[in-house]
């Protein structure tokens, strides 16, 4: 995009409408000043920018072309004329090239405000399509920009949406990070939801990496405090992701009855954590073998997820595909488990992707069916590189050396083990 003083708008604006300086002329401009104008003597006001553009967008009527100057278009500078048109393109919902022509415009007039403002909606713009790579990159260009205009408070939400990238990126040590600078920053402006949903999602990264008591003790921050300000939502969360964590410290029992109470707090109120609740409770259920129950509240759980929640939805078809090989389900367990990959490649969850991929492996080696556990790794493999993600590598390439092992390829199991090598 191109864009002119106010002398050269005037001198292409007539050269376009073959327009003489003295066709300009009226009662307030005389062709004299006109030509100071264009010849860069004399600057162009707004009283006589005003004038200018009426005249021209009535010459561009005569042959029957809608201008539509503004008032102020022969007065705007360079600079000033980018500030107006990437405000006025802001306006629209824009695409990736429109945002980084608008990128490429700020940078070059150091637009420093509106850089900070387009790396943030180009992040969200990625962060929505779930392409969490391209999202972070974005998004720390754009705290770059916050931290050099000290601007404190545009940089809480940013470190938080930082963390959730990395997160789901299950790079969980720096998510962390991240959300814990989101929980200082928050501290200080007083953003009382980012504070709080920042402790939540800390809790995550704990419950991922497996610091379950770290996990608890976070989540208590939250359910215990005694204050007005935590909104429904994340205090929900945090009560069933305790249910959940209460499971994988073995008190099951425990976890089963936090669940069940919030039953009928939610019910009626939120479909989306109901479906969650019933989820926990399956899978706790299954973890200490009573199937039946597990079966009912999974149903549950897939009907609401369908409707309010599909993203999430290959969670609850993998701890369904487990009930389903348990009670000697076998083809049905394959199908289910197929489908929550499926489901978990499609909308970029990748920790869900590696439990379902891992359950249907087990699946696999009940019957030494060595061809299709060979196909899924492979695949896997192929879903992680395309995605650039690094975690669950090593696990698909353990498998491949520990199935040619298993078929007397010593040539191929020593292949397998030497890209393990490389991966540790």
């Amino acid at each position: 995009m191109e864009f002119h003083s106010p002398s050269e708008k005037i001198k292409l604006m007539r050269k376009k409408f073959r327009v003489n300086q003295a066709e300009l002329e009226g009662i307030n401009m005389t062709r004299a000043f006109i030509s100071m104008m264009e010849s860069g003597r004399r600057n162009v006001s707004k009283a006589s920018s005003k004038l200018l553009s009426e005249k021209f967008n009535e010459i561009a009527k005569r042959i029957s072309v809608n201008l539509n100057l503004d008032d102020e278009y022969f007065s705007r500078t360079p600079k000033e004329d980018a500030i107006y048109y990437c405000n006025e393109e802001l306006k629209n919902d824009l695409n990736h090239d429109k945002l980084e022509e608008l990128i490429e415009i700020s940078e070059d007039f150091e637009l420093d405000d509106l850089q900070a403002e387009l790396y943030k909606l180009q992040g969200e713009k990625y962060y929505n399509k779930e392409d969490y790579k391209e999202a972070f990159s974005y998004f720390r260009k754009a705290l770059g920009k916050y931290k050099e205009l000290r601007d404190r408070k545009s940089q809480v939400r940013i470190y938080q949406l930082l963390g959730i990238c990395k997160s789901r990126r299950q790079e969980h040590e720096d998510a962390i990070y991240y959300f814990k600078e989101a929980i200082d920053y928050a501290r200080e402006e007083n953003n009382k939801r980012v504070f709080y949903k920042g402790k939540y999602n800390i809790a995550i990264s704990y419950m991922l990496t497996q610091q379950y008591d770290k996990s608890l003790e976070t989540l208590d921050q939250i359910i215990l405090d005694k204050s007005d300000e935590i909104d429904f939502d994340i205090l929900a969360d945090a009560k069933i992701l305790k249910g959940y964590e209460l499971d994988n410290l073995g008190r099951v029992k425990e976890a089963i009855d936090e669940d069940l109470s919030l039953i009928d707090i939610l019910k009626g109120k939120d479909d989306e954590m109901l479906s969650m609740v019933y989820n926990n409770i399956a899978e706790a259920y299954y973890k200490i073998g009573d199937y039946a129950n597990s079966l009912k509240y999974v149903d549950e759980a897939q009907r609401l997820k369908v409707k309010v929640n599909k993203p999430m939805l290959s969670q609850t078809l993998n701890t369904k595909g487990k009930v389903l090989f348990k009670t000697g389900f076998y083809q049905e367990s394959i199908l289910v488990l197929g489908l929550a990959i499926d489901l978990a490649e499609e909308y970029k969850r990748f920790d869900y992707l590696m439990e379902s991929c891992k359950d249907l492996i087990s699946v696999y080696e009940s019957t030494n069916d060595y061809q299709s556990i060979q196909d899924l790794m492979n695949r896997l493999l192929e879903i992680l590189d395309t995605n650039d993600v690094k975690t669950g590598k090593a696990y698909a390439v353990l498998k491949l050396a520990e199935v040619s092992a298993k078929l007397d390829d010593s040539k191929e199991t020593i292949k397998y083990i030497n890209k393990l090598e490389i991966l540790l």
